[in-house]
């Protein structure tokens, strides 16, 4: 049973994909009699492979759930907050979207024993379910799966939802 959080996860990553050049589904098992189960994969015409896994919690992000990153590039989706908690958790080489309201400018001025100011400007995320924002680029990688068994298994789920939807 999916929480309203994570539904909403998958609708603002479903939003991040160009219909046109990006081919997607969610709930992706690998290969034909498969336990893997992928939150979302993502091919495009750049012929690059990308997981996401959705995580709505702390205890979620815990779980006994296989974390599927098979794919040329690896993202974890979730609110900014559990990021906040679970960041130094997260491998070097798996991207991270975030779930926020907005970005608002920071600005520091620190002053050094010379008296000279330095001002330092970015760009804070502020929590939410509004946009995701990438935090964290996913560093790319070979594949773990073979391509034709990724893209067959993404065929038989993108069916399935097909009839689910037009059944």
């Amino acid at each position: 049973m999916k929480t309203e959080r994570t539904k909403k996860l998958e609708q603002l990553l479903a939003n991040k994909f160009n219909n046109g050049s990006e081919f997607y589904v969610f709930e992706c098992t690998l290969g034909w009699h498969g336990s893997e189960i992928v939150d979302c994969v993502m091919y495009n015409c750049d012929r690059q492979v990308y997981c996401y896994e959705i995580k709505q919690s702390v205890q979620d992000f815990h779980s006994k759930n296989k974390l599927s990153f098979f794919g040329n590039k690896n993202y974890f989706v979730m609110p900014y907050e559990l990021y906040e908690k679970v960041k130094s958790e997260i491998s070097s080489e798996i991207g991270v979207y975030v779930a926020i309201d907005r970005l608002v400018e920071k600005e520091e001025i620190t002053i050094n024993e010379f008296g000279i100011k330095n001002t330092r400007y970015w760009m804070e995320p502020i929590d939410g379910l509004k946009e995701l924002y990438c935090i964290r680029p996913a560093r790319k990688q070979e594949l773990k799966a073979d391509k034709e068994v990724i893209l067959s298994s993404m065929l038989r789920s993108m069916q399935r939802d097909r009839v689910l939807n037009f059944g």
